[in-house]
């Protein structure tokens, strides 16, 4: 009787997809029909022949969903080939771009440009107001010069220098200058 039920529940099993849903499911259930079987010396070879025809049909259904998935995969990536790149993937940038922006420039006042006591400002070009929130220096110079080295937020910015003397008799001296592509270094002088 024991055997009639061990093979009409396997039958059952097999016959019903096991109830479990998932093909993990049916391999547990048809491993342990298989091992209960051969335990009690029953039919073994029958029981095993119906496991090895589920893991068949198991494999394949594996091997379906897992082309179906890479397929999937496949649809989901976005095509690189067509030329309409959007975002970060379409900026095409020239191998010989360092992606710096700053910008150092050495400025030289040589000496003997004022005779006495003066103040410089190094402004952007279109700066309205001389203030410390605008421009780039603030210094005094005399008649020994000045050499400093200021950076720049990036090459397009265009400069203006004065010099202001602390007489009021005198009106400032005013330069500009605006960023040279053949320097390998940017050298600001003021005669």
């Amino acid at each position: 009787m024991k055997k009639l039920i061990v093979t009409l529940i396997s039958l059952l099993l097999t016959a019903c997809g096991g109830g479990s849903g998932d093909s993990q499911g049916q391999a547990r259930i048809n491993s342990t029909t298989v091992s209960t079987a051969s335990d009690k010396g029953q039919n073994s070879s029958v029981n095993a022949a119906q496991a090895q025809g589920n893991n068949d049909t198991e494999a394949g259904s594996d091997n379906e969903s897992q082309e179906g998935s890479a397929q999937q995969s496949e649809d989901m990536q976005p095509e690189q080939d067509n030329g309409s790149l959007e975002g970060m993937e379409a900026v095409v940038v020239d191998e010989a771009f360092d992606f710096r922006t700053d910008v150092p420039v050495a400025v030289s006042i040589a000496p003997g440009v004022v005779n006495n006591r003066a103040f410089i400002n190094i402004c952007p070009q279109e700066a309205t107001l001389t203030n410390d929130d605008t421009c780039f220096l603030r210094a005094p110079i005399d008649n020994n010069g000045l050499f400093v080295q200021i950076v720049l937020p990036h090459s397009e910015q265009k400069l203006k220098a004065e010099i202001w003397y602390y007489s009021t008799d005198v009106d400032p001296l005013v330069y500009s200058w605006e960023f040279d592509g053949a320097q390998q270094q940017q050298i600001w002088e003021l005669n």
